[in-house]
Protein backbone atom coordinates (compact mmCIF):
# COMPACT_ATOMS: atom_id res chain seq x y z
CA UNK A 1 0.00 0.00 0.00
CA UNK A 2 1.84 3.61 -0.93
CA UNK A 3 1.78 5.96 1.15
CA UNK A 4 1.15 9.90 0.53
CA UNK A 5 3.90 12.11 2.68
CA UNK A 6 1.72 15.14 3.56
CA UNK A 7 0.06 14.49 6.50
CA UNK A 8 -1.21 15.77 10.39
CA UNK A 9 -1.57 14.71 13.46
CA UNK A 10 -2.04 15.79 16.58
CA UNK A 11 -2.29 14.59 20.44
CA UNK A 12 -2.56 16.04 24.17
CA UNK A 13 -1.80 14.59 27.18
CA UNK A 14 -1.83 15.37 31.38
CA UNK A 15 -0.16 14.19 33.65
CA UNK A 16 1.09 15.38 37.28
CA UNK A 17 3.80 16.92 35.73
CA UNK A 18 1.90 19.16 33.33
CA UNK A 19 0.38 19.70 30.25
CA UNK A 20 1.79 18.41 27.00
CA UNK A 21 0.52 19.34 23.17
CA UNK A 22 1.88 17.97 20.28
CA UNK A 23 1.43 18.80 16.55
CA UNK A 24 2.94 16.73 13.84
CA UNK A 25 3.03 18.13 9.99
CA UNK A 26 4.14 16.17 7.38
CA UNK A 27 4.74 17.38 3.67
CA UNK A 28 7.25 16.12 0.28
CA UNK A 29 10.48 15.96 0.29
CA UNK A 30 13.06 13.77 -1.54
CA UNK A 31 14.49 12.21 1.62
CA UNK A 32 13.22 12.82 5.44
CA UNK A 33 14.24 15.99 7.73
CA UNK A 34 12.71 16.37 10.44
CA UNK A 35 12.85 19.35 12.53
CA UNK A 36 11.62 19.77 16.11
CA UNK A 37 10.61 22.21 17.79
CA UNK A 38 11.26 21.77 21.75
CA UNK A 39 10.71 23.63 24.78
CA UNK A 40 14.29 23.99 26.42
CA UNK A 41 14.14 21.56 29.32
CA UNK A 42 13.01 19.04 26.78
CA UNK A 43 16.10 19.20 24.55
CA UNK A 44 17.68 16.53 26.15
CA UNK A 45 14.98 13.59 24.60
CA UNK A 46 15.57 15.21 20.98
CA UNK A 47 18.27 12.47 20.04
CA UNK A 48 15.27 9.79 20.98
CA UNK A 49 12.60 11.61 19.33
CA UNK A 50 14.57 11.65 15.70
CA UNK A 51 15.79 7.96 16.24
CA UNK A 52 11.73 7.13 16.76
CA UNK A 53 10.77 9.50 13.46
CA UNK A 54 12.64 7.44 11.59
CA UNK A 55 11.89 3.99 12.15
CA UNK A 56 7.96 5.06 11.42
CA UNK A 57 8.57 7.47 8.11
CA UNK A 58 11.21 6.93 5.41
CA UNK A 59 10.62 10.18 3.45
CA UNK A 60 9.15 13.61 3.77
CA UNK A 61 9.93 16.72 6.03
CA UNK A 62 8.66 16.52 9.25
CA UNK A 63 7.80 19.05 11.91
CA UNK A 64 7.04 18.40 15.27
CA UNK A 65 6.38 21.17 17.69
CA UNK A 66 5.62 20.99 21.37
CA UNK A 67 3.68 23.02 23.87
CA UNK A 68 4.19 22.23 27.58
CA UNK A 69 3.10 23.88 30.76
CA UNK A 70 4.14 22.78 33.84
CA UNK A 71 1.61 21.77 36.51
CA UNK A 72 1.00 24.58 39.65
CA UNK A 73 2.73 22.10 41.31
CA UNK A 74 6.05 21.49 39.67
CA UNK A 75 6.56 24.71 38.08
CA UNK A 76 8.79 26.34 41.06
CA UNK A 77 11.24 23.14 40.46
CA UNK A 78 12.05 24.76 37.16
CA UNK A 79 13.08 28.50 38.30
CA UNK A 80 16.48 29.75 39.06
CA UNK A 81 16.84 29.54 42.90
CA UNK A 82 16.66 32.89 44.61
CA UNK A 83 19.53 33.12 46.37
CA UNK A 84 21.41 32.96 43.19
CA UNK A 85 19.62 35.73 41.56
CA UNK A 86 20.13 37.99 44.16
CA UNK A 87 23.83 37.09 43.99
CA UNK A 88 23.71 37.72 40.40
CA UNK A 89 21.72 40.84 40.98
CA UNK A 90 24.19 42.17 43.66
CA UNK A 91 27.01 41.29 41.36
CA UNK A 92 25.79 43.10 38.24
CA UNK A 93 24.57 46.07 40.51
CA UNK A 94 28.49 46.50 41.83
CA UNK A 95 29.68 46.04 38.25
CA UNK A 96 27.53 48.51 36.52
CA UNK A 97 28.08 50.79 39.51
CA UNK A 98 32.04 50.27 38.80
CA UNK A 99 31.47 51.49 35.18
CA UNK A 100 29.24 54.46 36.35
CA UNK A 101 25.88 53.16 35.18
CA UNK A 102 23.05 53.24 37.01
CA UNK A 103 22.19 49.92 39.07
CA UNK A 104 18.56 50.49 38.57
CA UNK A 105 18.98 49.52 35.32
CA UNK A 106 19.62 46.02 36.48
CA UNK A 107 16.45 44.55 36.53
CA UNK A 108 14.74 41.26 36.31
CA UNK A 109 14.41 40.79 32.54
CA UNK A 110 17.98 41.55 32.30
CA UNK A 111 19.14 38.69 34.86
CA UNK A 112 16.82 36.34 33.07
CA UNK A 113 18.48 37.77 29.90
CA UNK A 114 21.81 36.12 30.83
CA UNK A 115 21.09 32.59 31.07
CA UNK A 116 24.91 31.83 30.25
CA UNK A 117 25.06 32.72 34.25
CA UNK A 118 21.71 30.79 35.50
CA UNK A 119 22.21 27.23 36.47
CA UNK A 120 19.66 25.08 34.50
CA UNK A 121 17.34 23.38 36.50
CA UNK A 122 17.01 19.59 36.52
CA UNK A 123 14.40 17.85 35.89
CA UNK A 124 13.35 15.44 39.13
CA UNK A 125 10.56 13.26 37.42
CA UNK A 126 12.18 12.57 34.26
CA UNK A 127 10.67 8.93 33.73
CA UNK A 128 6.97 10.61 33.57
CA UNK A 129 8.01 13.49 31.92
CA UNK A 130 9.48 10.84 29.22
CA UNK A 131 6.59 8.72 29.17
CA UNK A 132 4.45 11.54 28.60
CA UNK A 133 5.98 13.04 25.46
CA UNK A 134 6.41 9.62 23.88
CA UNK A 135 2.80 8.57 24.33
CA UNK A 136 2.13 11.70 22.31
CA UNK A 137 4.62 11.21 19.45
CA UNK A 138 3.06 7.67 19.27
CA UNK A 139 -0.52 9.11 19.21
CA UNK A 140 0.39 12.15 16.75
CA UNK A 141 2.66 9.56 14.68
CA UNK A 142 0.07 7.09 14.22
CA UNK A 143 -2.74 10.09 13.17
CA UNK A 144 -0.11 10.97 10.45
CA UNK A 145 0.49 7.65 9.08
CA UNK A 146 -3.24 6.52 9.11
CA UNK A 147 -3.88 10.12 7.07
CA UNK A 148 -0.68 9.54 4.89
CA UNK A 149 -2.08 6.31 3.97
CA UNK A 150 -5.63 7.59 3.03
CA UNK A 151 -4.56 10.22 0.79
CA UNK A 152 -1.89 7.54 -0.64
CA UNK A 153 -5.22 5.46 -1.90
CA UNK A 154 -6.25 8.48 -3.49
CA UNK A 155 -3.41 8.48 -5.39
CA UNK A 156 -2.84 5.15 -5.92
CA UNK A 157 -6.23 5.18 -8.09
CA UNK A 158 -5.30 8.41 -9.59
CA UNK A 159 -2.22 6.63 -10.90
CA UNK A 160 -3.93 3.69 -11.99
CA UNK A 161 -6.20 5.24 -14.29
CA UNK A 162 -3.60 7.21 -16.05
CA UNK A 163 -1.56 3.74 -16.45
CA UNK A 164 -4.68 2.29 -17.82
CA UNK A 165 -4.81 5.27 -20.39
CA UNK A 166 -1.08 4.97 -21.31
CA UNK A 167 -1.94 1.29 -22.08
CA UNK A 168 -4.87 2.22 -24.40
CA UNK A 169 -2.92 4.03 -26.54
CA UNK A 170 -0.05 1.75 -26.79
CA UNK A 171 -2.18 -0.67 -27.61
CA UNK A 172 -3.50 1.39 -30.63
CA UNK A 173 0.46 2.00 -31.14
CA UNK A 174 0.61 -1.58 -31.86
CA UNK A 175 -1.72 -2.42 -33.57
CA UNK A 176 -1.20 0.73 -35.83
CA UNK A 177 2.73 -0.08 -36.43
CA UNK A 178 2.39 -2.55 -39.52
CA UNK A 179 -0.25 -0.67 -41.25
CA UNK A 180 2.22 1.98 -41.39
CA UNK A 181 4.97 -0.01 -42.80
CA UNK A 182 2.33 -1.39 -45.43
CA UNK A 183 1.02 2.35 -46.59
CA UNK A 184 4.36 3.31 -46.89
CA UNK A 185 4.95 0.40 -49.34
CA UNK A 186 1.92 1.04 -51.47
CA UNK A 187 3.48 4.82 -51.78
CA UNK A 188 6.50 3.76 -52.96
CA UNK A 189 5.33 1.06 -55.18
CA UNK A 190 2.76 4.00 -56.49
CA UNK A 191 6.18 6.31 -56.95
CA UNK A 192 8.39 3.56 -58.56
CA UNK A 193 5.91 2.58 -61.15
CA UNK A 194 5.60 6.45 -62.43
CA UNK A 195 9.38 6.55 -62.71
CA UNK A 196 10.71 3.03 -63.33
CA UNK A 197 9.16 0.48 -66.56
CA UNK A 198 11.20 -2.51 -65.53
CA UNK A 199 8.64 -4.65 -63.03
CA UNK A 200 11.95 -6.96 -61.63
CA UNK A 201 14.12 -3.45 -60.68
CA UNK A 202 10.36 -1.78 -59.39
CA UNK A 203 10.65 -5.12 -57.11
CA UNK A 204 14.24 -5.19 -56.55
CA UNK A 205 14.31 -1.50 -55.03
CA UNK A 206 10.98 -1.74 -53.34
CA UNK A 207 12.23 -4.74 -51.09
CA UNK A 208 15.08 -2.61 -50.42
CA UNK A 209 13.74 1.10 -49.52
CA UNK A 210 11.12 -0.80 -47.67
CA UNK A 211 13.76 -2.84 -45.54
CA UNK A 212 14.99 0.07 -44.39
CA UNK A 213 12.30 2.14 -43.67
CA UNK A 214 10.61 -0.92 -41.59
CA UNK A 215 14.09 -0.98 -39.95
CA UNK A 216 14.32 2.43 -39.12
CA UNK A 217 10.76 2.84 -37.82
CA UNK A 218 10.45 -0.40 -36.04
CA UNK A 219 9.29 0.31 -32.60
CA UNK A 220 8.89 -3.75 -31.62
CA UNK A 221 11.09 -3.39 -28.63
CA UNK A 222 10.26 -0.05 -27.31
CA UNK A 223 6.55 -1.69 -27.08
CA UNK A 224 7.63 -4.65 -25.50
CA UNK A 225 9.53 -3.12 -22.93
CA UNK A 226 6.96 -0.31 -22.22
CA UNK A 227 4.15 -2.90 -22.05
CA UNK A 228 6.86 -4.23 -19.29
CA UNK A 229 7.38 -1.25 -17.10
CA UNK A 230 3.65 -0.20 -17.13
CA UNK A 231 3.26 -4.18 -15.61
CA UNK A 232 5.84 -3.75 -13.53
CA UNK A 233 4.48 -0.29 -12.12
CA UNK A 234 1.01 -1.46 -11.79
CA UNK A 235 2.68 -4.40 -9.56
CA UNK A 236 4.61 -1.75 -6.80
CA UNK A 237 1.18 -0.12 -6.49
CA UNK A 238 -0.44 -3.03 -5.11
CA UNK A 239 2.53 -4.16 -3.25
CA UNK A 240 2.60 -4.30 0.90
CA UNK A 241 6.00 -2.24 1.18
CA UNK A 242 4.71 1.43 1.52
CA UNK A 243 8.19 3.34 0.73
CA UNK A 244 8.06 2.72 -2.93
CA UNK A 245 8.51 6.65 -4.39
CA UNK A 246 11.77 6.44 -5.50
CA UNK A 247 11.15 3.01 -7.43
CA UNK A 248 8.09 4.01 -9.22
CA UNK A 249 9.91 7.00 -10.50
CA UNK A 250 12.63 4.96 -11.40
CA UNK A 251 10.16 2.90 -13.58
CA UNK A 252 8.64 6.10 -15.11
CA UNK A 253 12.06 7.62 -16.34
CA UNK A 254 12.16 4.35 -18.35
CA UNK A 255 8.34 4.84 -19.22
CA UNK A 256 9.50 8.10 -20.31
CA UNK A 257 12.73 7.08 -22.27
CA UNK A 258 10.97 4.23 -24.46
CA UNK A 259 7.88 6.65 -25.30
CA UNK A 260 10.36 9.57 -26.59
CA UNK A 261 12.10 6.51 -28.72
CA UNK A 262 8.64 5.45 -29.96
CA UNK A 263 8.05 9.17 -30.96
CA UNK A 264 11.30 9.90 -32.54
CA UNK A 265 10.73 7.00 -34.59
CA UNK A 266 6.66 7.49 -35.45
CA UNK A 267 6.08 8.44 -39.18
CA UNK A 268 2.65 8.14 -38.78
CA UNK A 269 0.23 10.72 -37.78
CA UNK A 270 -1.71 8.71 -35.30
CA UNK A 271 1.04 7.14 -33.79
CA UNK A 272 3.17 10.61 -32.93
CA UNK A 273 -0.59 11.05 -31.51
CA UNK A 274 -0.83 8.85 -29.15
CA UNK A 275 3.13 9.03 -28.39
CA UNK A 276 2.00 12.70 -27.34
CA UNK A 277 -0.56 11.73 -24.90
CA UNK A 278 1.18 8.77 -23.36
CA UNK A 279 3.84 11.83 -22.38
CA UNK A 280 1.53 13.67 -21.06
CA UNK A 281 0.08 11.23 -18.46
CA UNK A 282 3.85 10.42 -17.71
CA UNK A 283 4.17 14.37 -16.82
CA UNK A 284 1.12 14.16 -14.74
CA UNK A 285 2.32 10.97 -12.94
CA UNK A 286 5.23 12.83 -12.65
CA UNK A 287 3.86 15.02 -10.30
CA UNK A 288 1.84 12.83 -8.28
CA UNK A 289 5.01 10.55 -7.60
CA UNK A 290 6.25 13.81 -5.76
CA UNK A 291 4.39 13.32 -2.86
CA UNK A 292 4.85 9.77 -2.51
CA UNK A 293 6.74 8.12 0.17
Amino acid sequence: MISSMTGFGSAFSTTKVGKLNLEITTINKRFLEVSIYLPKVFSFFETEIRKYISQKIVRGQVSLKFEFSFSEKNIFSTLPSFSYLKNLKKGWEKLSKDLGYKKEEISLEFLLSQTKYIPEEKIKDVATLKKMIFDAVEKAIKNVIEMRKKEGLVIKTDLEKRIGLIKKQLISIEKKAPITKKNFEKRLKAKFEDIFIDKVEIEDRLLREVAIFADKIDITEEIVRLDTHLKEFLLFLKAKKEAIGRKLEFLLQECLRETNTIASKASDAEISKAAVIMKDEIEKIKEQLQNIE
